[in-house]
Protein backbone atom coordinates (compact mmCIF):
# COMPACT_ATOMS: atom_id res chain seq x y z
CA UNK A 1 0.00 0.00 0.00
CA UNK A 2 1.13 3.45 -0.78
CA UNK A 3 2.39 5.63 1.74
CA UNK A 4 0.51 8.86 0.83
CA UNK A 5 -3.06 6.14 1.73
CA UNK A 6 -1.19 4.88 5.04
CA UNK A 7 -1.08 8.47 5.70
CA UNK A 8 -4.34 9.45 4.54
CA UNK A 9 -6.07 6.12 6.97
CA UNK A 10 -3.63 7.67 9.97
CA UNK A 11 -5.54 10.90 9.33
CA UNK A 12 -9.13 9.51 9.31
CA UNK A 13 -8.10 7.83 12.22
CA UNK A 14 -6.51 10.51 14.63
CA UNK A 15 -7.10 13.63 13.12
CA UNK A 16 -10.67 14.13 12.03
CA UNK A 17 -13.90 14.63 13.92
CA UNK A 18 -16.21 11.55 13.10
CA UNK A 19 -18.54 13.85 10.87
CA UNK A 20 -15.42 14.32 8.99
CA UNK A 21 -14.52 10.84 8.27
CA UNK A 22 -18.20 9.86 7.35
CA UNK A 23 -18.16 12.66 4.87
CA UNK A 24 -14.89 11.46 3.22
CA UNK A 25 -15.97 7.69 3.71
CA UNK A 26 -19.41 8.31 1.70
CA UNK A 27 -17.66 10.02 -1.18
CA UNK A 28 -14.40 8.36 -2.01
CA UNK A 29 -13.96 5.30 -4.26
CA UNK A 30 -10.52 4.25 -2.46
CA UNK A 31 -11.67 0.81 -1.05
CA UNK A 32 -7.94 0.11 -0.33
CA UNK A 33 -8.23 3.55 1.82
CA UNK A 34 -11.44 1.83 3.60
CA UNK A 35 -10.00 -1.39 4.69
CA UNK A 36 -7.14 -0.27 6.09
CA UNK A 37 -9.19 2.43 8.07
CA UNK A 38 -11.66 -0.47 9.42
CA UNK A 39 -8.68 -2.82 10.04
CA UNK A 40 -7.56 -0.39 12.27
CA UNK A 41 -11.35 1.10 13.73
CA UNK A 42 -11.65 1.27 17.47
CA UNK A 43 -15.72 -0.42 17.53
CA UNK A 44 -16.61 1.19 20.90
CA UNK A 45 -17.10 4.48 18.06
CA UNK A 46 -20.31 2.22 17.25
CA UNK A 47 -21.91 1.29 14.42
CA UNK A 48 -22.58 4.15 12.02
CA UNK A 49 -19.28 4.76 9.98
CA UNK A 50 -19.05 0.68 9.75
CA UNK A 51 -22.61 1.59 8.08
CA UNK A 52 -21.23 4.07 5.95
CA UNK A 53 -18.56 1.56 4.47
CA UNK A 54 -21.17 -0.76 3.76
CA UNK A 55 -23.38 1.72 2.03
CA UNK A 56 -20.41 2.87 -0.29
CA UNK A 57 -21.39 0.94 -3.57
CA UNK A 58 -17.37 0.00 -3.82
CA UNK A 59 -17.78 -2.17 -0.85
CA UNK A 60 -16.19 -5.30 -1.59
CA UNK A 61 -16.73 -8.55 0.14
CA UNK A 62 -13.15 -8.60 2.03
CA UNK A 63 -14.21 -5.41 3.45
CA UNK A 64 -17.65 -6.54 4.56
CA UNK A 65 -16.36 -9.42 6.45
CA UNK A 66 -13.89 -7.26 7.71
CA UNK A 67 -16.89 -5.72 9.37
CA UNK A 68 -19.00 -8.31 10.47
CA UNK A 69 -15.80 -10.63 12.22
CA UNK A 70 -14.97 -6.80 13.47
CA UNK A 71 -18.98 -6.50 15.02
CA UNK A 72 -18.41 -9.99 16.04
CA UNK A 73 -20.24 -12.01 13.55
CA UNK A 74 -19.09 -15.09 15.22
CA UNK A 75 -21.52 -15.26 18.07
CA UNK A 76 -23.85 -14.41 15.27
CA UNK A 77 -23.20 -17.38 13.30
CA UNK A 78 -23.17 -19.58 16.56
CA UNK A 79 -26.74 -18.73 17.71
CA UNK A 80 -28.48 -16.65 14.81
CA UNK A 81 -32.08 -16.27 17.29
CA UNK A 82 -30.44 -12.75 18.63
CA UNK A 83 -29.56 -11.00 21.44
CA UNK A 84 -32.34 -8.83 23.24
CA UNK A 85 -29.92 -7.14 25.33
CA UNK A 86 -28.23 -5.72 22.24
CA UNK A 87 -30.84 -4.51 19.92
CA UNK A 88 -28.24 -2.10 17.81
CA UNK A 89 -25.72 -4.93 17.31
CA UNK A 90 -28.95 -6.89 16.66
CA UNK A 91 -30.50 -4.87 13.85
CA UNK A 92 -26.84 -4.49 12.78
CA UNK A 93 -25.44 -7.73 12.34
CA UNK A 94 -28.77 -9.38 10.99
CA UNK A 95 -28.74 -6.87 8.25
CA UNK A 96 -25.15 -7.08 7.55
CA UNK A 97 -25.23 -11.37 7.43
CA UNK A 98 -28.10 -10.84 4.83
CA UNK A 99 -26.36 -8.72 2.44
CA UNK A 100 -23.20 -11.01 2.42
CA UNK A 101 -25.96 -14.01 2.09
CA UNK A 102 -27.20 -12.43 -0.97
CA UNK A 103 -24.48 -11.58 -2.82
CA UNK A 104 -24.59 -8.08 -2.24
CA UNK A 105 -20.89 -7.33 -1.87
CA UNK A 106 -18.81 -9.09 -4.50
CA UNK A 107 -14.96 -10.03 -4.31
CA UNK A 108 -12.38 -7.63 -5.01
CA UNK A 109 -8.87 -6.90 -5.08
CA UNK A 110 -8.42 -7.20 -1.18
CA UNK A 111 -7.10 -9.98 0.57
CA UNK A 112 -9.64 -11.61 3.48
CA UNK A 113 -8.67 -14.29 5.99
CA UNK A 114 -10.69 -15.67 8.29
CA UNK A 115 -10.09 -14.77 11.65
CA UNK A 116 -10.96 -17.69 13.02
CA UNK A 117 -8.59 -20.46 13.80
CA UNK A 118 -9.40 -24.09 12.87
CA UNK A 119 -11.30 -25.79 15.49
CA UNK A 120 -13.88 -22.86 15.37
CA UNK A 121 -13.58 -23.08 11.71
CA UNK A 122 -14.42 -27.00 11.98
CA UNK A 123 -17.48 -26.01 14.14
CA UNK A 124 -18.80 -23.84 12.34
CA UNK A 125 -18.84 -25.83 8.90
CA UNK A 126 -20.96 -28.23 11.10
CA UNK A 127 -23.69 -26.04 11.87
CA UNK A 128 -23.40 -24.03 8.91
CA UNK A 129 -25.54 -24.21 5.68
CA UNK A 130 -23.82 -24.56 2.00
CA UNK A 131 -24.75 -20.73 1.31
CA UNK A 132 -23.24 -19.64 4.39
CA UNK A 133 -19.74 -21.08 3.67
CA UNK A 134 -19.13 -17.55 2.41
CA UNK A 135 -18.41 -16.67 6.19
CA UNK A 136 -15.55 -19.18 6.47
CA UNK A 137 -13.72 -19.11 3.38
CA UNK A 138 -10.35 -16.68 2.90
CA UNK A 139 -10.39 -14.44 -0.13
CA UNK A 140 -7.16 -14.02 -1.90
CA UNK A 141 -5.69 -10.89 -3.41
CA UNK A 142 -3.70 -7.85 -1.72
CA UNK A 143 -3.00 -7.89 1.79
CA UNK A 144 -4.24 -4.63 3.36
CA UNK A 145 -3.78 -6.06 6.96
CA UNK A 146 -1.89 -3.10 8.27
CA UNK A 147 -1.62 -1.89 11.99
CA UNK A 148 -1.48 1.79 12.33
Amino acid sequence: MEDSKILQAKRLLYDLSNEEVMSIISSTDDMELLYTYLYNYNWDDGFEIPQIILDNEKCDLSTALLIFYGADGMTYLQNKSGNENLPKWQVFIEKLYNSILNGKYTKGQIAFRIPLSKVQIFKLRKILSEDETVFIEDIKGKDLDIRL
